[in-house]
This record gives C-alpha cells, sequence and structure tokens, in this order.
C-alpha cells in the first residue's frame, strides 16, 4: 500500500511539472500592438546618384490573428475606400532639428497579405517589412543629399483596431 502511494505521488508530481512546462499559447489583446525594430537599407547606384530602398522593421501581436486584407477583400465593406489600407506610414524630414511632415504628391501607407492565410484564429506575431525606394534623381525637389527622414508607423486589423504607432530612427538620406 506504501508502495502504491509513493508511485501515485511521484506520478502526480511528474503530471503537474508537465503541465506547467507545456507550451501555452502567448496571450495578446485584440488590438494589434506593435514596436520598432530596425531599418534594413539597399543601395543600388545610378551614375553618381544613389537609390535608397529603406526597409522599416517592425515586430507586431495580434491576439486572434485577424491582420492582413487580400486584394479581393479591400473591394468590399468594410474594407474599400478609406479602410482599404492597413500599413500607415507618414515620413517626416529634419529642417532646422525639427521633424515635420514631408509633403510628397502621395501616399506610402499601403495594404499587407494577411498574415494567416490558413483563416486560423489565435494569437500571432511576428515581423512586417515594407520596403520604400527614394531615388535622388527624382526625390532631390524635396529630399536632399544629406537629409534625415523619420517614419511614424502604425497598422490595422480585419476589425478596424488601429495599433500604437511606433516612430524610426534618424534616417539619413543618400548618404555614402
Amino acid at each position: 500500500m506504501k508502495k502504491l502511494l509513493v508511485i501515485n505521488g511521484c506520478l502526480l508530481v511528474f503530471l503537474m511539472c508537465s503541465a506547467l512546462f507545456c507550451d501555452q499559447p502567448p496571450q495578446y489583446d485584440d488590438v494589434p500592438h506593435i514596436e520598432y525594430l530596425r531599418t534594413e537599407r539597399n543601395r543600388t547606384v545610378v551614375g553618381n546618384d544613389f537609390v535608397d530602398n529603406i526597409i522599416p522593421v517592425i515586430r507586431f501581436e495580434d491576439g486572434n490573428g485577424d491582420l492582413g486584407l487580400t486584394e479581393e477583400s479591400s473591394k468590399t465593406p468594410p474594407y474599400e475606400g478609406e479602410n482599404e489600407k492597413n500599413y500607415f506610414i507618414s515620413i517626416f524630414i529634419k529642417k532646422n532639428n525639427v521633424f515635420e511632415p514631408l509633403n510628397l504628391a502621395f501616399d506610402f501607407s499601403s495594404r499587407f497579405f494577411p498574415l494567416s492565410p490558413d483563416g486560423r484564429v489565435g494569437p500571432l506575431e511576428g515581423e512586417l517589412k515594407f520596403k520604400i525606394a527614394f531615388d535622388e534623381r527624382t526625390a532631390s525637389r524635396v529630399i536632399k543629399r544629406g537629409d534625415i527622414l523619420k517614419f511614424r508607423i502604425s497598422i490595422m486589423d480585419r476589425a478596424l483596431k488601429v495599433s500604437n504607432t511606433v516612430e524610426s530612427e534618424e534616417i539619413p538620406m543618400f548618404v555614402p
């Protein structure tokens, strides 16, 4: 009888330890949360000019994994019109030691594809990269060699919940 109690006790301790060390899915809020990780840069030289491909990298967490839009879904309510984009980026340029909005004729905000394409519902985390090409030959009216840019980024999920806003570090442009 004593031996049976010891075996049952050991089995109980083993099961409790197993339960404690099982992988539990992370618990994230259903509102997306992002943080700025880094900026990657790929450069091409064309004659004496540069084409800087600036790639902001953000980390995301979302509790129900409803991130991303397909081309088709962006044409249906509620995603058409102002909600057709889910990656929002504002670009700022440093003038007299103060960052001010960079006034361009177009908006860099865009759409990223579903990050859980199999339709799985549940916590989702990872990295998002977004490439922006700046060609010194065409951008020189608003961005000069040595100018400093900064990005502000947020994302939106399919429930139209907008994440927090993050800001990049200072990014010198067209500098060798």
